[in-house]
């Protein structure tokens, strides 16, 4: 089993601002050079307008870091709402949530698809397992397969809510949580994390939800291998939604308790933010 690791706290302090050479905006123009490249497509939906789009972009599309890994792709950037005809074609149960990365062959055949913000490493994981041939239809092949096996069940969710894809991963999420009630088999705990950050990350308006998620595994399970993981999220999840004494009071227990130099590391630089910025309301600009 395994669990997303930082990342998140890329939505909180500084991106990459580099840019890599600019993704065309012509559909019909990236089809013919993956056809002449024999490369697959990776489309990008976005709003140009969504701040929050544009800087989960800085970490992903436009990130020197993963120049080498994108070049295997051809990549065209779509604005929204204007490309939302082309996007219903190729995820006919799209649901207005964005960005979306499509990914298609070179005839423009839909191949698989991520919903939502991800940050640098969760993208690029998800662009080498495309690579590797790992798509959707073949974990629901497995799924078909071994429909009640805890650990299928467990890695299907994983990588559905990874993927944004939370009409096919909550239930999945909601049956490995029902097979593990008391985190025996050690599915409970992380899957609670894997829920959480679906909802931080790909579900901004009810990010709240994720508070649960990660409060449960603190409080439930506070031995489990990911219960560390659990307080920095909950720091972060607070930070982001402007809940600065709440943010400040898990940072401060993640320095207490946590093992992980990675984790006490970011912990000590969010703390360094909020004694250097002003109170949320005014950050938010709601202040006096």
């Amino acid at each position: 089993m395994r669990c997303v690791r930082g990342g998140v706290l890329g939505c909180i302090v500084g991106v990459f601002v580099a840019s890599v050479a600019a993704a065309p905006h012509n559909w019909a123009a990236a089809l013919q050079r993956a056809k002449t490249e024999r490369k697959f497509v990776l489309a990008y939906f976005a709003d140009p307008d969504c701040f929050t789009c544009q800087r989960y972009r800085a970490e992903t599309l436009d990130n020197p870091q993963l120049a080498a890994l994108l070049r295997r792709f051809v990549v065209v950037s779509l604005p929204m709402p204007q490309s939302a005809g082309q996007l219903r074609k190729l995820v006919p149960g799209w649901q207005e949530v964005l960005p979306v990365v499509v990914f298609t062959d070179a005839k423009g055949t839909p191949q698989d698809y991520i919903v939502g913000h991800l940050n640098a490493t969760t993208f690029a994981a998800a662009l080498r397992a495309f690579l590797r041939g790992q798509r959707s239809d073949a974990v629901e092949r497995r799924l078909q397969r071994r429909p009640h096996d805890l650990a299928t069940l467990y890695e299907a969710a994983v990588w559905f809510l990874e993927r944004g894809d939370g009409a096919r991963g909550l239930p999945l999420a909601e049956k490995v949580l029902a097979k593990d009630p008391d985190n025996r088999k050690g599915y409970h705990a992380p899957m609670l994390v894997h829920r959480g950050l679906f909802y931080t990350m790909h579900r901004a308006r009810i990010a709240h939800r994720a508070l649960d998620d990660f409060r449960a595994v603190v409080t439930r399970f506070p031995q489990a291998p990911v219960a560390d993981e659990a307080r920095f999220y909950l720091a972060v999840t607070h930070l982001a939604l402007g809940q600065d004494a709440e943010a400040r009071r898990w940072l401060v227990a993640v320095l207490r308790v946590s093992k992980s130099p990675t984790l006490r590391a970011q912990a000590q630089k969010l703390l360094r933010f909020l004694d250097a910025e002003p109170p949320a309301d005014l950050r938010r600009g709601d202040g006096p």
